[in-house]
């Protein structure tokens, strides 16, 4: 992996409604506004609403990719904000657990795409369901979104320690939403606590989201905040560009020329060896 290469972010939550379609969103424009080329992969299959909260019109989803052939540039939408989308498909039973066959397809698609963008964003669906695990494992960067309630911090640890465990994530950024800065600390200071203890991962604390009006509002009216909604915007911008100055992790061969490599090998190791050596001829 060479920083010329698309970098690519997965962004996760170990529970639901915790905000990590919000955060996918913001971080997409944010690195659009310092320049970047954007592409955002909402990988919430099955439940998908990126367009959703972008008030976007679309004309497919990755659906189309599986059962159509579409090209991925069909199925494109661009927002308004500078970035590109792929929507993900809502209300579609099927998407919600693809095959070995349906995995690849969609990232040799992407590893092809790749060259025309700078980032790519991988909201991923919330919990430990195969998919999240698939595409979170195979992104350079996992982030994950939880809030202070005892739950999503329960669940934000359920995921990371499954995917350090099952899928060789080590490193993972963390975002707090719904708090204040010092609710925030304590909160990070809780989950690292118990992951020093049991798990071999390094977490990387990025910063809090405050809990404020024009956040639901903004969400309300399908619109995404800017600098002039109050200091939330602002606050949001420096947050981003937090999580983009970090130095990218070599450690993993992240990418998307590695994407279905890596990703086939954690497959096959799962199934037996007659199925694995039919799936890789």
């Amino acid at each position: 992996m060479n920083d010329s290469t698309p970098r690519v972010i997965s962004v996760s939550s170990g529970k639901g409604g915790v905000g990590k379609t919000f955060v996918s969103v913001h971080l997409a424009a944010q690195a659009a506004r310092m320049g970047k080329k954007v592409l955002l992969i909402d990988a919430d299959l099955g439940l998908a609403n990126v367009d959703v909260m972008l008030g976007l019109h679309t004309g497919g989803s990755i659906r189309n990719l599986l059962a159509d052939d579409a090209a991925l540039e069909d199925l494109i939408v661009h927002c308004e904000r500078g970035f590109d989308v792929l929507p993900g498909g809502s209300g579609i039973y099927e998407l919600t657990n693809l095959n070995v066959t349906e995995q690849q397809t969609i990232l040799d698609t992407l590893r092809d795409a790749g060259k025309d963008y700078d980032l790519i964003l991988i909201d991923t669906a919330a919990g430990i369901g195969d998919n999240v695990l698939y595409f979170a494992s195979a992104a350079e960067t996992a982030v994950v979104v939880l809030t202070p309630d005892p739950t999503s911090l329960t669940d934000a640890y359920a995921l990371i320690k499954v995917l350090s465990q099952q899928r060789d994530v080590h490193r993972f950024m963390v975002i707090i939403n719904q708090t204040d800065e010092i609710d925030g600390h304590i909160t990070f200071k809780r989950l690292l606590s118990v992951a020093d203890r049991y798990l071999d991962v390094y977490l990387d604390y990025i910063g809090f989201i405050p809990q404020h009006p024009s956040v639901r509002q903004a969400i309300q009216q399908q619109r995404l905040l800017t600098d002039s909604d109050s200091a939330v915007g602002p606050h949001l911008n420096r947050l981003f560009n937090t999580l983009l100055s970090r130095p990218r992790d070599h450690s993993r061969s992240g990418g998307l020329q590695f994407f279905w490599e890596r990703s086939l090998s954690s497959t096959l190791d799962e199934i037996p060896a007659e199925a694995a050596q039919g799936a890789s001829s």
